[in-house]
């Protein structure tokens, strides 16, 4: 397995020995990302049309969620990988983020669960990337994360990775069922939409926010 857990200064940090020349993934959610009304994210959570609650299935390592936490939304975050959870217990044992709870399940599933009074108005989904033409340059949270969830086959986990990236379509039908609003989907400027044409999308420089009314 390529990917590993290990100790740093930092936190448990996440590693891939096939890349080691890439420093360490750590959690930390005492450092969130500030985002303002003008961005594409918070407009397309419909921050101005009163929607506060959602839930972001595939929280990876947490810093669209705790952006939106700290922006004032109710986040509840899912992750599904043992891998990156224990990123998520060791961030959480070194600081509580307001407004941001934490879920170790898979996102279609945690979201099938949902009674009524506990669906979010948003579903929020940022699947692993699809290899694309920029594959040889991938940023190094993309690469190590790919080691850990896609590339992973050893142990009890063994399809995993590969599940991850072949449940897009059961997530997304999971999302459009537990959404009284809307669901959000982040995705490469280049790559195709995880579902039919978004009623509205938002497009920067290399992602784009597609928006699905429910």
């Amino acid at each position: 397995m390529a990917a590993r857990l290990i100790d740093t200064p930092e936190g448990i940090g996440l590693v891939d020995d096939e890349a080691p020349e890439l420093s360490p993934l750590v959690i930390d959610l005492a450092s969130p990302r500030r985002l303002t009304k003008k961005d594409d994210l918070i407009k397309a959570l419909g921050w101005e049309k009163g929607l506060r609650t959602v839930v972001d299935a595939t929280a990876g390592l947490g810093r669209d969620a705790l952006a939106m936490a700290t922006y004032g939304f109710s986040v509840t975050a899912c992750e599904r990988h043992p891998l990156v959870q224990a990123l998520w217990r060791d961030a959480l044992a070194r600081h509580q983020a307001e407004r941001l709870r934490f879920v170790e399940a898979d996102g279609a599933t945690f979201l099938a669960s949902l009674v009524d009074e506990d669906r979010p108005e948003v579903v929020y989904l940022d699947p692993m990337y699809p290899h694309g033409p920029r594959r040889a340059l991938q940023q190094r949270e993309l690469r190590i994360l790919r080691a850990a969830v896609v590339d992973n086959t050893d142990g009890d986990n063994a399809n995993d990775g590969a599940a991850a990236v072949a449940d897009v379509g059961k997530l997304f039908s999971a999302a459009l069922a537990a959404a009284k609003r809307r669901v959000v989907v982040k995705r490469p400027r280049w790559a195709e939409p995880l579902g039919p044409k978004p009623h509205h999308t938002w497009d920067g420089a290399s992602t784009r926010y597609d928006l699905y009314m429910v």
